[in-house]
């Protein structure tokens, strides 16, 4: 597990036999509230829809649907009176919900009322009385772990046992047990005396959230670049009595990421086109109502026969596409057009090799088998956005068919070529061109930004925008001292004659006036009758960001 954390966005990428398999993006803008419990009022109830808005205290209002509604107990639902929405909820109650997806584009977040708080081992239901364990768990396992929960279960709670529970004894288990409930009834005593929509209970930052869901004894290092990261995920192990001591803390020159060359596969993981080692390759289409996958045999050709080329080219990029729907985390209905095979015993093996590489998927995902026109079909839960809607926005120049990173996306990959230009680099100063938009985000509101980077990178920085200059280009104009940066940062020097556009008056001396050149602001001296008009002047001082001229000819 790679962990990367800078200001206002953590990274965390699984690598699993040199390949990454897996990407999370946690922004300090925008966090992804699934597993937050709240206090909701409902708004509107929908009978047709079976359905109900509540007003959570977010942006949006979130949808609950009948069949996440836990039933009163004097609610007793029979063939003759079916359980409807408008029986069991009415406008401006208030409910205890739990977010099961964020917000995506236009809807609101989706809820639940059947309130689960997820463990290491165990998963209490307050609302359920059942006992589940883990199907990814051998029969013999469920069997010795199904006995233990029935012995430690709570009255009127369920409980569900998870896959890391493998090797747990029943101490252990207990342990668990007794943390949640004392994290229920914190969140209890929060509800008691919560009587508008509200927020109760925050699910754990990303990092302690993953380790908690993922963390297994295949893990065999942690890197991370963030030393309160590192001492939160050690507190975190030595909570929960796991032993663990290959937590590294990443110093080199180079970005983390970078380092692990992840910052290349994010970048391929938001191209259209993917290529299989074989020269064929697949193309993925994001629609509003689902996400297409074409397989083509591409450059590769085979010196068998056709059908055998086609075979090899589906089964490669059987393993390429479960590989890329857990890397851009694709949800909802995908539909994938796999190279046309006359043969349905080929059919077949593509079939069970996609089902092979999927059980490596902890999402939920469910695959039909091939239709009479060739297309396999599957679903997969949707509970983000996945890694285009994370780090992208729709493009404006193409109506929203395609994509280009964001201007956030950028400037936080432009702060990291800065810090890593300065971690390789002796120079004291650096004068480095930017993209106007991505300038005025990396220098920030007042320099704010900009000053925290030169006190991370204790180098002085001079960054200035060109309108000219694509979004993600980064130009080194100058490095050295102070000095020579200061100079080369300046379009002019004391005594250099220029032509000038006298453009406005200056409002501290009403017969002066100003222009500018390559965003530096230029008194003119005397220069009030000839506004609107090209005159030729001297510099006679500058200072960081202005300059005094005088005319010399008109």
């Amino acid at each position: 597990m790679l962990v990367s954390s800078g200001d206002g966005e953590t990274r965390v990428a699984i690598i699993d036999d040199g390949q990454v398999t897996e990407l999370y993006f946690d922004r300090k803008f925008k966090k992804s509230i699934v597993g937050n419990i709240y206090v909701g009022r409902v708004e509107n109830v929908l009978p047709s829809l079976d359905a109900a808005f509540v007003d959570i205290g977010e942006e949006k209002n979130a949808f609950l649907y009948i069949n996440e509604v836990v039933l009163d107990m004097d609610f007793e639902e029979s063939e003759e009176m079916p359980k409807k929405i408008q029986h069991i909820l009415k406008p401006n109650q208030l409910v205890v919900v739990q977010v099961t997806k964020d917000p995506l584009k236009s809807k609101g977040a989706r809820l639940t009322t059947f309130i689960s708080s997820p463990g290491r081992y165990l998963v209490l239901a307050p609302f359920n009385d059942g006992i589940g364990v883990s199907r990814k768990l051998s029969d013999i396992e469920r069997d010795n772990l199904r006995q233990i929960a029935k012995e430690i279960k709570p009255k009127n709670c369920g409980i569900i046992v998870r896959t890391a529970a493998k090797l747990a004894d029943k101490n252990t288990l207990k342990r668990d047990l007794k943390q949640l409930l004392k994290t229920w009834s914190i969140i209890q005593k929060k509800i008691s005396k919560t009587f508008k929509p509200a927020l109760i209970s925050n699910e754990q930052p990303i990092v302690l959230r993953l380790l908690r869901d993922l963390f297994s004894e295949d893990f065999k290092a942690i890197h991370v670049d963030n030393r309160e990261i590192k001492k939160e995920i050690a507190r975190y192990f030595g909570n929960i009595g796991v032993k663990f001591s290959n937590i590294n803390f990443y110093y080199g020159p180079d970005d983390l990421f970078e380092a692990f060359n992840v910052n290349e596969v994010i970048d391929s993981a938001i191209e259209r086109k993917v290529w299989l080692k074989s020269g064929g390759f697949i193309i993925i289409d994001y629609g509003e109502a689902l996400t297409s996958i074409d397989v083509n045999t591409g450059k590769y050709t085979s010196s068998k026969n056709a059908a055998e080329t086609i075979l090899r080219t589906n089964l490669e990029a059987a393993e390429a596409i479960s590989n890329q729907l857990r890397l851009r985390d694709i949800g909802g209905l995908i539909v994938i057009d796999f190279i046309d095979m006359a043969s349905e015993k080929d059919r077949q093996k593509v079939l069970e090799k996609f089902k092979q590489c999927l059980d490596k998927d902890k999402t939920r995902n469910e695959v039909l088998n091939f239709s009479k026109f060739g297309l396999l079909e599957m679903t997969r839960k949707n509970v983000s956005d996945g890694i285009i809607g994370t780090l992208c926005k729709p493009c404006p120049c193409c109506s929203g068919t395609g994509f280009v990173k964001s201007e956030e996306t950028i400037k936080y990959d432009i702060e990291r070529k800065i810090k890593t230009l300065a971690a390789k680099n002796a120079e004291k100063a650096f004068f480095i061109k930017l993209n106007t938009q991505i300038a005025c985000q990396v220098i920030g509101q007042g320099g704010r930004n900009l000053r925290s980077l030169e006190n991370l990178t204790k180098k002085h920085l001079i960054i200035k925008g060109d309108d000219n200059l694509p979004m993600d280009e980064l130009i080194v104009a100058a490095k050295g001292s102070y000095k020579d940066v200061e100079d080369a940062s300046k379009p002019f020097k004391i005594g250099d004659c220029l032509e000038l556009l006298v453009e406005e008056t200056y409002l501290h001396n009403s017969e002066d006036a100003l222009a500018r050149i390559d965003g530096y602001i230029i008194q003119i001296i005397g220069g009030k009758k000839y506004m609107g008009k090209r005159v030729t002047v001297e510099i006679k001082n500058i200072s960081k960001t202005s300059a005094v001229a005088e005319i010399i000819k008109f």
